[in-house]
């Protein structure tokens, strides 16, 4: 079964469908293991604990939205061609399609069910149901380094130690990044520091740069849910002009891979001067080759804009 899947793969490569050059070197018996990671934040932890000793591909890249991804062609073979499947989880990949095939894989981990797992205090709801975005909080994305370090060890334990290293120096790295951003962020004056945003992807990020002493809640909002999929209302462009409004607020922020048009709606109705950022946010979408990139990325970006 695993020849024909190679072979067909490396046919659609040759034949111009479309194949990127990494996906094909992906599909090579070149006894790596072959880790296809849902989201790019994914893929660059396991690319960084497994180095050589692993082939890791992300299944959705680009400006595409996880939340209700449906697979394309080429995605069932790239899934049942991996030895390990690794997904967000927290009702990330909600969509039909993908979460039928995820379910199906025999070694599939959800990244961020294991850390719900071990810290299960820390996972935030928004509206009653679990917020999955948890790498925006770089502490609490670090709680996953243990699960992807067990799950490339129990495929390949001859190489334990070197994928235990590797986990621990990133975990190191990222800690180091997460106190360097929350003393960045405190510089920035307190009635400064609320976030709106295109959707519900930032209440980690909130709470772990922006919010001294709790109070996250208060200065986080977006007008679309957790999921920038639904339909907007009216409430919810009231209820975030009126948050606007309540704390003086002048400047929004889009998303990279999300529509403006809610924000301008926002805008338009509001009777104090507020701004759309010129620069986007990313939030589902990493946008930059490494993780750590993307939230530094998203803190320069607030400080640039609030320091304006």
């Amino acid at each position: 079964m695993r020849v024909l899947v190679v072979f067909f793969s490396l046919f659609l490569c040759l034949f111009g469908c479309g194949q990127k050059q990494e996906t094909s070197s992906w599909f090579a018996d070149n006894g790596k293991i072959k880790v296809l990671s849902t989201t790019a934040m994914i893929n660059d932890v396991v690319q960084r604990i497994g180095q050589d000793r692993v082939d890791s591909l992300s299944l959705i890249v680009g400006e595409i939205d996880p939340h209700s991804y449906e697979i394309v062609k080429g995605d069932d073979e790239k899934i049942v061609y991996a030895q390990i499947v690794i997904g967000n989880g927290l009702n990330l990949e909600h969509g039909a399609s993908l979460r039928k095939l995820l379910k199906q894989h025999p070694h599939v981990v959800y990244l961020g069910d294991e850390i719900q797992k071990r810290v299960p205090e820390r996972i935030l709801k928004v509206g009653g149901e679990i917020d999955p975005h948890v790498w925006m909080d770089i502490s609490l994305w670090v709680e996953g380094i243990d699960a992807i370090v067990f799950a490339l060890t129990k495929t390949d334990p001859e190489n334990a130690i070197f994928y235990r290293q590797n986990g621990d120096h990133l975990r190191r790295e990222m800690l180091a990044v997460h106190l360097q951003l929350q003393e960045e962020m405190r510089e920035i004056p307190d009635e400064k520091r609320f976030l709106v945003t295109s959707h519900d992807a930032f209440h980690y990020f909130v709470r772990a740069y922006l919010a001294q002493g709790g109070e996250w809640e208060k200065r986080c909002m977006a007008p679309e849910g957790l999921a920038p999929e639904g339909q907007l209302s009216s409430q919810d462009i009231k209820r975030v002009v009126r948050h606007l409004s309540h704390y003086k607020i002048g400047v929004v922020f889009p998303e990279s891979n999300v529509n403006r048009d809610a924000l301008k709606k926002v805008i338009s109705c509001c009777t104090h001067d507020v701004r759309c950022s010129d620069q986007p946010l990313y939030g589902d979408a990493m946008g930059t080759e490494h993780y750590l990139e993307m939230i530094q990325h998203n803190a320069q970006v607030l400080r640039e804009e609030w320091n304006k």
